[in-house]
């Protein structure tokens, strides 16, 4: 199996379980190893994002839950931008700083390991972004919630997650397969959270189609370099993964949602 290492240069924050980490996340690593944008948006949804955040010199920028640091990695190529990766994967952040060795950037990163609740103390940042982590904060609004505690007045914001489609009727897909928010719902969740809508960026069945298939090339690598019973059972994980998305990509939708907070 790969060393379980942290560079010293990956900040460790208080709390953090590092060996606990390690194990909790090993599935993760095994389906996501072999991609740079670990959600379903397109390298070019991503450029988008960047490009309706518009990162310039000197801003700080906060990415939450930031996977292997494509997204800033890509910003701090642009900009001379002072960027804050948090992950509680020791997986994704070791790839996310051997990632940021091989570019050139501009700007610069430093990696946080640990609970996200507990990153930035009273800092505030002129960009923040989550994407695909909105358990962290028990749904979309507390994302929401917590994505403009964390930002500058007049800040730019970014959240990704995932959301209905607009023909579906919300009761009777959450009888069969639980409950998820409406494109509006999202929107008046921002409002509440005191964000202005600027810009949406939808991946739509292409992007989420090509993330599925990003995932199963990456497990099947895995168990090549890794065989054994856990990857047999990182495997049949994917598996599952792919039926459920299978079942609902007609009905569900992943959103980037692009705001300011209010000054």
């Amino acid at each position: 199996m790969p060393d379980r290492t942290v560079p010293p240069e990956v900040v460790i924050l208080p709390g953090t379980d590092i060996d606990g980490e390690w194990e909790r996340f090993e599935v993760f690593e095994a389906l996501h190893h072999g991609m740079h944008i670990c959600n379903p948006m397109t390298s070019e949804h991503l450029d988008a994002l960047i490009d309706a955040l518009g990162p310039t010199p000197g801003d700080r920028m906060l990415d939450i839950a930031c996977g292997h640091g494509e997204l800033l990695i890509r910003a701090a190529e642009r900009a001379t931008v002072r960027a804050v990766g948090v992950d509680l994967s020791p997986w994704a952040l070791v790839r996310a700083f051997e990632t940021t060795k091989q570019r050139t950037t501009i700007g610069t990163i430093e990696w946080l390991l640990g609970d996200a609740k507990r990153a930035g103390g009273d800092e505030r940042y002129d960009i923040v972004t989550c994407l695909g982590a909105s358990w962290i904060w028990h749904g979309f609004l507390g994302t929401a919630r917590a994505v403009a505690d964390r930002s500058v007045p007049g800040g730019r914001v970014a959240i990704g997650d995932l959301r209905l489609a607009e023909d579906v009727d919300p009761a009777a897909f959450a009888d069969a397969h639980g409950s998820f928010p409406t494109l509006e719902a999202q929107a008046q969740m921002l409002e509440s959270a005191g964000i202005e809508v600027v810009d949406r960026i939808e991946s739509g069945l292409t992007g989420w189609d090509a993330y599925q298939g990003r995932i199963m090339r990456s497990v099947e690598a895995w168990q090549r370099a890794h065989p054994g019973p856990r990857s047999d059972d990182y495997v049949a994980e994917q598996r599952r993964w792919h039926q459920d998305h299978l079942r609902d990509r007609e009905f569900l939708r992943w959103t980037v949602w692009v705001g300011r907070v209010a000054s």
